[in-house]
């Protein structure tokens, strides 16, 4: 990240760990002065001839990194978890007042990267971790949210009377397929065309209404497609209609691929995965 004018190595850092989760800091804390305390601790050999004292360099100035890095490193990511604790409260107060009012006006008004937090918040609340991308380089992605092993690319458009057209939900299609994330969230205040929720069916991306989300208090959006309950739920939710599968006999669970030739298909696979191996194509 290039460094800004008038800010020090230091403030970079603070503003790239700030957008972790503030518990996140201060695990990274903990583990930063543990890791350069005992750099700090080297032994330094003590040479007896002349060549001896290039041997001696390296150690001592790796000892000298860990007596400085022990103190600032740590330091860094405290200031991080102050700042992106700071940054959660703003959200969630900016996500009740938004809530609180009856009409949708207040999320035009908003600045675009007020409408990300909001998003953002709303997320938090349902349990997720969230981690806002950079200004200026989201590369299609404004926020991202993760649950466990589950992770989940966000786009957030605040378009008052362009349509969200399907070129968006294509470029995010695609983002998924490439980091393997287990899907994808557009959010927009305005409408999306016909295109754009015809792409959208049957693959892991969820088409979000920001007015309806905000509407009722509390109120949730739906896992794409591809984040598939564990397989001891979703086999019971599907014994009716998935087959049984050809290795083992056991319970076929539906998935969707996340990348590759087939990225987008759905198919069977057995809900004993990785214990067995059996898929069969959709019919």
């Amino acid at each position: 990240m290039p460094r800004r004018k008038g800010k020090s190595a230091f403030d970079d850092w603070v503003e790239i760990l700030s957008r972790l989760p503030w518990q996140a800091c201060l695990i990274l804390a903990f583990v930063s002065w543990l890791g350069f305390h005992q750099l700090a601790q080297i032994e330094l050999p003590k040479p007896t001839t002349v060549s001896g004292l290039g041997a001696a360099y390296g150690p001592m100035m790796a000892r000298t990194l860990g007596m400085f890095m022990q103190l600032i490193a740590p330091a860094a990511c405290v200031f991080a978890a102050l700042i992106s604790w700071v940054g959660k409260r703003r959200r969630t107060k900016l996500l009740a007042d938004a809530e609180t009012r009856t009409t949708a006006a207040p999320l035009a008004q908003l600045t675009w990267k007020e409408f990300e937090q909001l998003v953002g918040a709303h997320f938090e609340r349902l349990g997720y971790s969230v981690r806002f991308t950079p200004d200026g380089a989201d590369g299609g992605v404004d926020v991202v949210a993760s649950k466990g092993a589950e992770i989940f690319l966000i786009q957030c458009k605040q378009w008052r009377a362009t349509q969200v057209g399907v070129g968006v939900v294509r470029e995010l299609f695609g983002l998924i397929a490439a980091r393997g994330a287990t899907g994808g969230y557009v959010v927009s205040i305005g409408p999306f065309t016909p295109d754009a929720r015809a792409f959208a069916e049957g693959r892991n991306i969820e088409l979000v209404d920001a007015n309806q989300l905000l509407r009722t208090k509390r109120a949730g959006v739906r896992t794409p497609p591809a984040a598939a309950a564990p397989a001891s739920r979703s086999a019971e939710a599907s014994k009716t209609t998935s087959p049984n599968c050809p290795k083992c006999g056991s319970q076929m669970v539906r998935r969707t691929a996340k990348q590759g030739a087939n990225a987008g298909q759905t198919f069977y696979a057995c809900s004993t995965y990785p214990k067995c191996r059996g898929i069969l194509p959709r019919s």
